[in-house]
């Protein structure tokens, strides 16, 4: 029986919250790509597992510190692809802050998850509010 495109992407936080990396395997080849738009030091397309876990990592450590209120938007699926949009507003005691709208496009082939591609409604907000707070990751 096919794994559904969510069930994927759900076993791939369950593997990453708890660091099970065999789990993430599972669900994500090898030849992963993430692509995070952007001018800043997390844009660009990150290729296989490690960079693309090294990226969440870095995305938790800035979105841990901003205390984010992230509202779900809509959800859709077609065939190999999901895509979620999220309302995301950050609360940061520093000041630098981001109220946007962002999508996130899942690509699945052959029961895996093998590319993903972030959206921004303020590309420049976005970079902005990144480059200032990399140092954090």
């Amino acid at each position: 029986m096919k794994t559904s495109n969510q069930e994927l992407i759900n076993r791939f936080f369950e593997g990453y919250v708890k660091r099970d990396f065999d789990l993430i395997r599972k669900v994500m080849p090898e030849e992963v790509n993430w692509s995070f738009p952007g001018n800043h030091p997390f844009s660009g397309i990150k290729k296989g597992v490690d960079e693309v876990i090294a990226f969440f990592d870095a995305m938790g450590s800035v979105m841990g510190k901003s205390n984010p209120t992230v509202t779900k938007l809509v959800d859709g699926s077609e065939g190999d692809y999901i895509i979620e949009c999220h309302h995301i507003s950050t609360n940061r005691e520093d000041g630098h802050n981001i109220d946007h709208y962002i999508c996130v496009l899942w690509t699945f082939c052959d029961d895996l998850i093998v590319s993903g591609k972030h959206f921004f409604s303020d590309p420049d907000a976005a970079s902005a509010f990144f480059s200032k707070t990399a140092v954090e990751a």
